[in-house]
Protein backbone atom coordinates (compact mmCIF):
# COMPACT_ATOMS: atom_id res chain seq x y z
CA UNK A 1 0.00 0.00 0.00
CA UNK A 2 1.42 3.47 -1.09
CA UNK A 3 0.32 6.38 0.71
CA UNK A 4 1.12 10.06 0.86
CA UNK A 5 1.25 11.82 3.77
CA UNK A 6 1.22 15.39 3.82
CA UNK A 7 2.08 17.54 6.74
CA UNK A 8 0.52 21.11 7.57
CA UNK A 9 1.34 20.92 11.61
CA UNK A 10 -1.26 21.17 14.15
CA UNK A 11 -0.93 19.74 17.59
CA UNK A 12 -0.09 16.06 16.30
CA UNK A 13 3.20 17.84 15.10
CA UNK A 14 3.77 20.39 17.92
CA UNK A 15 6.42 20.48 20.64
CA UNK A 16 6.58 22.03 24.02
CA UNK A 17 8.53 25.71 24.09
CA UNK A 18 8.88 28.43 26.82
CA UNK A 19 6.52 30.91 26.74
CA UNK A 20 6.87 33.49 29.77
CA UNK A 21 2.87 33.82 29.92
CA UNK A 22 2.28 29.50 29.91
CA UNK A 23 3.93 29.51 33.18
CA UNK A 24 6.35 26.71 33.74
CA UNK A 25 4.66 24.14 31.63
CA UNK A 26 5.17 26.28 28.37
CA UNK A 27 2.86 26.14 25.38
CA UNK A 28 3.18 23.81 22.44
CA UNK A 29 4.12 25.41 18.75
CA UNK A 30 5.13 23.77 16.03
CA UNK A 31 8.24 22.07 15.98
CA UNK A 32 11.24 21.63 13.45
CA UNK A 33 10.94 18.53 11.46
CA UNK A 34 13.13 17.27 13.21
CA UNK A 35 11.83 17.69 16.68
CA UNK A 36 8.38 15.59 15.63
CA UNK A 37 7.91 12.13 16.84
CA UNK A 38 8.11 9.50 14.83
CA UNK A 39 4.97 8.12 12.39
CA UNK A 40 3.40 5.42 13.17
CA UNK A 41 3.44 3.28 9.78
CA UNK A 42 2.23 -0.18 9.82
CA UNK A 43 3.87 -2.66 8.38
CA UNK A 44 3.32 -3.38 4.51
CA UNK A 45 2.32 0.55 3.88
CA UNK A 46 4.81 2.33 1.88
CA UNK A 47 4.54 6.55 2.69
CA UNK A 48 6.15 9.50 0.70
CA UNK A 49 5.76 12.89 2.29
CA UNK A 50 6.00 16.80 1.87
CA UNK A 51 5.93 19.89 4.20
CA UNK A 52 3.92 22.51 2.40
CA UNK A 53 3.55 24.56 6.16
CA UNK A 54 4.41 23.91 10.08
CA UNK A 55 1.70 25.71 11.42
CA UNK A 56 -0.95 25.91 14.08
CA UNK A 57 -4.16 25.69 12.39
CA UNK A 58 -5.62 28.56 13.90
CA UNK A 59 -2.81 30.32 11.87
CA UNK A 60 -4.60 29.02 8.87
CA UNK A 61 -5.36 31.91 6.22
CA UNK A 62 -6.76 31.98 2.96
CA UNK A 63 -3.58 32.83 1.54
CA UNK A 64 -2.45 29.70 3.23
CA UNK A 65 -5.26 27.60 2.00
CA UNK A 66 -4.20 28.49 -1.84
CA UNK A 67 -0.81 27.52 -1.15
CA UNK A 68 -2.30 24.08 0.23
CA UNK A 69 -4.09 23.37 -2.87
CA UNK A 70 -1.41 24.72 -5.22
CA UNK A 71 0.96 22.19 -3.20
CA UNK A 72 -1.91 19.78 -3.60
CA UNK A 73 -2.64 20.08 -7.46
CA UNK A 74 1.37 19.63 -7.88
CA UNK A 75 1.32 16.60 -6.10
CA UNK A 76 2.09 12.65 -8.73
CA UNK A 77 -0.61 11.08 -6.44
CA UNK A 78 -1.30 8.63 -9.66
CA UNK A 79 0.58 5.34 -7.88
CA UNK A 80 -0.99 6.23 -4.58
CA UNK A 81 -3.79 4.49 -2.62
CA UNK A 82 -4.52 7.25 -0.34
CA UNK A 83 -3.20 11.03 0.78
CA UNK A 84 -3.34 11.68 4.67
CA UNK A 85 -3.41 15.02 5.54
CA UNK A 86 -1.78 16.03 8.94
CA UNK A 87 -3.60 19.32 10.70
CA UNK A 88 -4.47 21.65 13.42
CA UNK A 89 -7.75 20.66 15.31
CA UNK A 90 -8.90 24.24 15.60
CA UNK A 91 -9.78 25.19 11.62
CA UNK A 92 -10.34 21.40 10.69
CA UNK A 93 -13.59 21.29 9.91
CA UNK A 94 -12.89 24.45 6.98
CA UNK A 95 -10.09 22.69 5.64
CA UNK A 96 -12.01 19.64 5.38
CA UNK A 97 -14.99 21.62 3.50
CA UNK A 98 -12.21 23.58 1.31
CA UNK A 99 -10.95 20.28 0.28
CA UNK A 100 -14.33 18.69 -0.18
CA UNK A 101 -15.38 21.21 -2.38
CA UNK A 102 -11.98 21.67 -4.54
CA UNK A 103 -11.76 17.85 -4.69
CA UNK A 104 -15.34 16.96 -5.02
CA UNK A 105 -14.65 14.17 -7.26
CA UNK A 106 -10.94 13.00 -6.17
CA UNK A 107 -9.37 9.53 -7.64
CA UNK A 108 -8.63 8.35 -3.86
CA UNK A 109 -9.64 8.92 -0.28
CA UNK A 110 -7.97 11.96 1.42
CA UNK A 111 -8.06 11.73 5.04
CA UNK A 112 -7.72 14.53 7.66
CA UNK A 113 -5.63 13.34 10.90
CA UNK A 114 -5.08 15.86 13.84
CA UNK A 115 -4.80 14.89 17.57
CA UNK A 116 -5.34 16.75 20.61
CA UNK A 117 -2.12 16.45 22.08
CA UNK A 118 1.13 16.09 20.52
CA UNK A 119 2.72 12.49 19.23
CA UNK A 120 4.90 12.78 21.70
CA UNK A 121 2.92 12.89 24.74
CA UNK A 122 1.13 9.34 26.00
CA UNK A 123 -1.87 11.29 26.59
CA UNK A 124 -2.82 12.16 22.76
CA UNK A 125 -5.07 10.32 20.58
CA UNK A 126 -2.83 10.82 17.51
CA UNK A 127 -1.31 7.66 16.86
CA UNK A 128 -5.08 6.31 17.13
CA UNK A 129 -6.17 9.19 14.30
CA UNK A 130 -3.59 7.82 12.17
CA UNK A 131 -4.00 3.77 12.75
CA UNK A 132 -7.74 5.09 11.69
CA UNK A 133 -6.52 6.88 8.83
CA UNK A 134 -4.25 3.64 7.42
CA UNK A 135 -7.20 1.51 8.25
CA UNK A 136 -9.95 3.37 5.80
CA UNK A 137 -7.67 3.34 3.28
CA UNK A 138 -6.89 -0.22 3.51
CA UNK A 139 -10.19 -1.29 4.04
CA UNK A 140 -10.62 0.57 -0.04
CA UNK A 141 -13.12 3.44 1.37
CA UNK A 142 -14.21 5.03 -1.66
CA UNK A 143 -12.74 7.91 -3.26
CA UNK A 144 -13.62 11.20 -1.20
CA UNK A 145 -12.61 13.42 1.63
CA UNK A 146 -12.95 12.39 5.51
CA UNK A 147 -10.98 13.30 8.73
CA UNK A 148 -10.57 10.37 11.58
CA UNK A 149 -10.60 11.39 15.12
CA UNK A 150 -10.89 9.14 18.53
CA UNK A 151 -13.24 10.88 20.49
CA UNK A 152 -13.29 10.74 24.34
CA UNK A 153 -15.89 7.92 24.43
CA UNK A 154 -12.62 5.91 23.29
CA UNK A 155 -14.10 5.03 19.89
CA UNK A 156 -12.44 6.26 16.65
CA UNK A 157 -14.62 7.53 14.44
CA UNK A 158 -14.29 8.70 10.46
CA UNK A 159 -16.49 11.58 9.34
CA UNK A 160 -17.00 12.53 5.89
CA UNK A 161 -15.27 15.89 5.34
CA UNK A 162 -18.12 17.97 4.03
CA UNK A 163 -20.42 16.97 7.35
CA UNK A 164 -17.40 17.86 10.20
CA UNK A 165 -18.71 20.72 12.48
CA UNK A 166 -16.02 22.78 14.38
CA UNK A 167 -14.88 20.53 17.76
CA UNK A 168 -17.04 22.36 20.53
CA UNK A 169 -14.40 25.16 22.59
CA UNK A 170 -12.79 22.85 25.48
CA UNK A 171 -13.96 19.37 23.97
CA UNK A 172 -12.22 16.67 22.63
CA UNK A 173 -14.53 15.67 20.81
CA UNK A 174 -15.90 15.67 16.79
CA UNK A 175 -18.97 15.33 15.76
CA UNK A 176 -20.81 15.04 12.01
CA UNK A 177 -24.06 16.36 10.65
CA UNK A 178 -26.17 13.99 7.92
CA UNK A 179 -25.74 16.53 4.12
CA UNK A 180 -29.31 17.85 5.36
CA UNK A 181 -28.75 19.62 8.30
CA UNK A 182 -29.55 17.52 10.82
CA UNK A 183 -27.49 16.63 13.71
CA UNK A 184 -26.40 13.02 13.14
CA UNK A 185 -23.85 10.10 13.37
CA UNK A 186 -20.11 10.29 12.41
CA UNK A 187 -19.82 8.00 8.72
CA UNK A 188 -17.82 5.29 10.59
CA UNK A 189 -16.24 3.50 13.43
CA UNK A 190 -12.82 1.88 12.94
CA UNK A 191 -13.02 -1.24 15.75
CA UNK A 192 -9.66 -3.64 15.94
CA UNK A 193 -8.56 -1.86 12.17
CA UNK A 194 -11.63 -2.82 9.86
CA UNK A 195 -14.36 -0.11 8.37
CA UNK A 196 -17.96 -0.10 10.39
CA UNK A 197 -20.40 1.77 8.77
CA UNK A 198 -22.94 3.48 11.41
CA UNK A 199 -24.95 5.04 8.43
CA UNK A 200 -25.12 5.04 4.90
CA UNK A 201 -22.74 7.30 3.07
CA UNK A 202 -25.00 10.40 2.10
CA UNK A 203 -25.01 11.58 -1.45
CA UNK A 204 -22.61 14.02 -0.54
CA UNK A 205 -22.15 17.36 -2.36
CA UNK A 206 -22.33 18.15 -5.88
CA UNK A 207 -20.14 17.33 -8.21
CA UNK A 208 -18.07 20.15 -9.39
CA UNK A 209 -16.02 18.92 -12.88
CA UNK A 210 -12.89 20.33 -13.42
CA UNK A 211 -12.95 22.98 -10.25
CA UNK A 212 -9.64 22.17 -9.08
CA UNK A 213 -7.77 22.17 -11.99
CA UNK A 214 -9.44 25.55 -12.66
CA UNK A 215 -9.47 27.34 -9.45
CA UNK A 216 -7.00 30.24 -9.63
CA UNK A 217 -6.41 30.61 -5.85
CA UNK A 218 -8.66 34.04 -5.09
CA UNK A 219 -10.98 33.51 -2.32
CA UNK A 220 -14.01 35.93 -2.08
CA UNK A 221 -14.30 38.32 1.26
CA UNK A 222 -16.61 36.89 2.69
CA UNK A 223 -18.21 39.04 6.40
CA UNK A 224 -19.18 35.75 8.74
CA UNK A 225 -21.83 36.46 11.50
CA UNK A 226 -23.55 34.54 14.23
CA UNK A 227 -26.56 35.68 15.84
CA UNK A 228 -26.59 36.37 19.87
CA UNK A 229 -28.71 38.48 22.46
CA UNK A 230 -27.63 42.46 21.79
CA UNK A 231 -26.15 42.10 18.53
CA UNK A 232 -25.34 45.04 16.99
CA UNK A 233 -25.59 45.61 13.21
CA UNK A 234 -24.55 48.98 13.18
CA UNK A 235 -21.18 47.90 14.22
CA UNK A 236 -20.98 45.75 10.71
CA UNK A 237 -19.22 47.29 7.71
CA UNK A 238 -19.37 46.14 4.34
CA UNK A 239 -16.93 48.01 2.12
CA UNK A 240 -14.73 45.41 0.27
CA UNK A 241 -17.09 42.77 1.12
CA UNK A 242 -18.43 40.12 -1.62
CA UNK A 243 -21.06 38.16 0.99
CA UNK A 244 -22.19 38.36 4.01
CA UNK A 245 -23.45 34.54 5.77
CA UNK A 246 -25.22 35.17 8.88
CA UNK A 247 -25.81 31.88 11.12
CA UNK A 248 -29.27 30.87 12.50
CA UNK A 249 -30.10 29.83 15.97
CA UNK A 250 -31.59 25.98 15.96
CA UNK A 251 -35.21 27.17 14.78
CA UNK A 252 -33.49 28.45 11.69
CA UNK A 253 -34.46 32.04 13.11
CA UNK A 254 -32.84 34.99 14.19
CA UNK A 255 -33.79 38.27 15.29
CA UNK A 256 -36.44 39.46 12.46
CA UNK A 257 -38.14 42.56 13.93
CA UNK A 258 -39.24 45.37 12.50
CA UNK A 259 -38.33 49.17 14.00
CA UNK A 260 -39.22 48.58 17.87
CA UNK A 261 -38.50 50.78 20.04
CA UNK A 262 -38.85 48.91 22.81
CA UNK A 263 -35.32 46.65 20.87
CA UNK A 264 -33.02 49.48 21.10
CA UNK A 265 -30.94 48.43 18.07
CA UNK A 266 -31.54 47.48 14.67
CA UNK A 267 -32.36 43.52 13.15
CA UNK A 268 -31.52 41.51 10.10
CA UNK A 269 -34.06 43.01 8.44
CA UNK A 270 -32.53 46.34 8.13
CA UNK A 271 -29.12 44.99 8.01
CA UNK A 272 -30.51 42.92 4.78
CA UNK A 273 -31.84 46.49 3.30
CA UNK A 274 -28.45 47.90 3.97
CA UNK A 275 -26.90 44.66 2.07
CA UNK A 276 -29.04 44.85 -0.54
CA UNK A 277 -27.95 48.60 -1.37
CA UNK A 278 -24.73 47.78 -0.88
CA UNK A 279 -24.91 44.77 -3.73
CA UNK A 280 -23.99 42.04 -1.04
CA UNK A 281 -25.33 38.96 -0.97
CA UNK A 282 -26.51 38.40 2.35
CA UNK A 283 -27.00 34.06 2.73
CA UNK A 284 -28.53 32.28 5.96
CA UNK A 285 -27.25 28.96 7.05
CA UNK A 286 -27.09 26.12 8.33
CA UNK A 287 -30.74 25.90 7.10
CA UNK A 288 -33.00 22.86 6.41
CA UNK A 289 -33.35 21.21 3.15
CA UNK A 290 -36.98 21.34 3.66
CA UNK A 291 -39.16 22.82 6.60
CA UNK A 292 -42.12 20.91 8.37
CA UNK A 293 -45.21 21.72 7.77
CA UNK A 294 -45.75 21.47 3.92
CA UNK A 295 -42.36 23.68 3.29
CA UNK A 296 -43.76 26.59 4.95
CA UNK A 297 -41.38 28.81 7.20
CA UNK A 298 -41.72 28.07 10.78
CA UNK A 299 -41.26 31.10 12.07
CA UNK A 300 -42.46 34.25 11.04
CA UNK A 301 -39.02 35.70 11.89
CA UNK A 302 -37.48 32.98 9.13
CA UNK A 303 -40.59 34.46 6.91
CA UNK A 304 -39.20 38.27 7.17
CA UNK A 305 -35.65 37.34 6.45
CA UNK A 306 -36.87 35.59 3.51
CA UNK A 307 -39.30 38.05 2.55
CA UNK A 308 -36.70 40.63 3.16
CA UNK A 309 -33.54 39.08 0.58
CA UNK A 310 -31.71 36.90 2.70
CA UNK A 311 -30.34 33.69 1.02
CA UNK A 312 -30.49 30.30 2.43
CA UNK A 313 -28.06 28.24 1.87
CA UNK A 314 -29.74 24.63 2.35
CA UNK A 315 -28.41 21.95 3.46
CA UNK A 316 -25.18 22.56 4.71
CA UNK A 317 -23.36 23.64 8.00
CA UNK A 318 -22.27 26.66 8.72
CA UNK A 319 -18.55 25.91 8.19
CA UNK A 320 -19.67 24.51 4.33
CA UNK A 321 -21.69 27.48 3.48
CA UNK A 322 -18.62 29.63 4.83
CA UNK A 323 -16.55 28.22 2.36
CA UNK A 324 -18.83 27.38 -0.24
CA UNK A 325 -19.06 31.94 -0.24
CA UNK A 326 -15.50 32.04 -0.45
CA UNK A 327 -14.80 29.98 -3.05
CA UNK A 328 -17.76 31.71 -5.38
CA UNK A 329 -19.79 28.28 -4.94
CA UNK A 330 -22.77 29.78 -3.62
CA UNK A 331 -24.53 33.35 -4.50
Amino acid sequence: MNIHILYTGGTIGATHTKIASAGPAGAWAPAEARDTAPLPVPCGVRISESRPMNILSENMTAARWRELLLHLRGLALESKDGLIVTHGTDTLAYTACLLSLVFSAPQLPIVLVSANRPLSDPASNGSENLAAAFAAIKEKIAPGVYAAYRNSDGRSYLHAGAELLQCPCGSDDFFSVFYGGAAGNPLAEIREGRLCYRKAPSPGIPPFGDFARDFDGRFRKVLAIKPYVGIDYDSYRLDGTDAVLHGLYHSATAAAFEDDADAGAPSVLQFARRCAKAGVPLCIAPFPQTLPGGGKALYETTARMLDAGAIPIKGVSFEMALVMLMLGLAP
